[in-house]
């Protein structure tokens, strides 16, 4: 590999990663932007009613837990398995 990856798709990947002593701080970066993005929810329609032009009015929602959110889909079990994970390698807490 030369220089630092384009994509980290798994937590296997930061974990690997870390061995490498140049790219610790931009790793740590990277793992902490995982653990701020929030998509744990989304919102979704319930209802709606449509005007004569065909445009929604109102429009009920509702907040839903996401299914799958970014660092699920990155193999970490919890919120917390990343801040643990961030934690192990710097000495700031998340």
């Amino acid at each position: 590999m030369k220089g630092y990856p384009k994509v980290i798709a798994t937590k296997k990947d930061f974990i690997n990663l870390f061995a490498i002593p140049e790219f610790r701080e931009k790793v740590l970066a990277d793992l902490k932007a995982i653990h701020d993005f929030q998509d744990d929810t989304m919102e979704v329609v319930k209802s709606y009613a449509e005007d004569e032009k065909g445009q929604m009015v109102n429009v009920v929602t509702a907040t839903i837990r996401a299914l799958l959110p970014k660092w699920k889909r990155m193999g970490f079990s919890s919120k917390k398995d990343v801040q643990n994970l961030f934690s192990k390698y710097s000495s700031v807490e998340v």
